[in-house]
C-alpha cells in the first residue's frame, strides 16, 4: 500500500458527531413558532444548508420568520449547546497515531469558518491539524475537488515541499466528500455516519 504522508480530514461528522445537533438546533426553534419538525424532514434537513432550509421551511411549514432572524436563532441555539457535541469513535485514537507517526493533518470542510472551528475548539482538536480549511477558504464546494486541491497546495506551500496525490489520505462520511477527494487523485477513506470500525483497521 502507498506510505500515507498527509491526512485530510473532512469535519461535520467525520470528526465530530454533528449531525443530530444541526437537526435539533431546528426542532427547538420551530418549537417556538409552534411547529412540530417530523422525523421525515431529518434527511432534507441534513443535506440542506441554513438558507436552504429556511426556504423549505417557510413555504411548506408555515415559518413566518424572516430568514437572517431565523438563521441567527438556529445558529444560537447550535452555539449554546456545543458542549454536548461528541468527537466520533475511533477519531481520537487515529488523531494520535498519525501525530505520533508524524503524517501531517489538516481539516478541509463546506462547512462555515464560525460553526468549524467552534466545533474543533470545543473538542480541543485543533492542535492535531497544520490548518483547518472552510467554505470561506476556496471557491467551489464538494464534490468539486477544487477543496483538496487548493488544500493540498496550501499543505505543500507550508511545510514548503512538494507532494504527491498518491501520498494523501482523504477521510470522509459523505460520497460528495469521496467524490471530491478521488477527483483530486488522493486516496480515500470513506466513514459513512453508523461505521464502527476502528479507523487503524479501514486505513491498515
Amino acid at each position: 500500500m502507498t506510505k500515507i504522508l498527509y491526512v485530510f480530514w473532512d469535519s461535520d461528522n467525520t470528526l465530530v458527531e454533528t449531525a443530530e445537533h444541526h437537526w435539533r438546533k431546528h426542532v427547538e426553534v420551530l418549537k417556538t413558532y409552534g411547529i412540530v419538525l417530523d422525523e421525515k424532514y431529518r434527511q432534507k434537513i441534513y443535506e440542506n444548508n441554513g438558507n436552504q432550509n429556511w426556504e423549505w421551511i417557510s413555504k411548506e411549514l408555515g415559518l413566518k420568520a424572516d430568514k437572517q432572524t431565523y438563521l441567527d436563532q438556529i445558529d444560537a441555539w447550535y452555539f449554546d449547546h456545543m458542549d454536548e457535541l461528541k468527537i466520533r469513535d475511533g477519531v481520537l485514537e487515529a488523531l494520535k497515531r498519525f501525530k505520533k507517526s508524524k503524517v501531517k493533518q489538516c481539516v478541509v470542510s463546506n462547512g462555515r469558518q464560525k460553526s468549524v472551528m467552534s466545533a474543533l475548539n470545543a473538542k480541543k482538536l485543533t492542535d492535531y491539524f497544520e490548518f483547518v480549511f472552510c467554505k470561506e477558504d476556496y471557491e467551489g464546494r464538494k464534490p468539486s475537488p477544487i477543496p483538496y486541491q487548493k488544500a493540498l497546495k496550501y499543505m505543500a506551500s507550508t511545510l514548503k515541499v512538494e507532494i504527491d496525490p498518491g501520498n494523501c489520505l482523504v477521510i470522509e462520511d459523505d460520497p460528495l466528500g469521496v467524490q471530491a477527494g478521488e477527483a483530486a487523485g488522493m486516496m480515500v477513506l470513506y466513514r459513512p455516519v453508523g461505521d464502527t470500525k476502528p479507523i487503524d483497521m479501514l486505513v491498515s
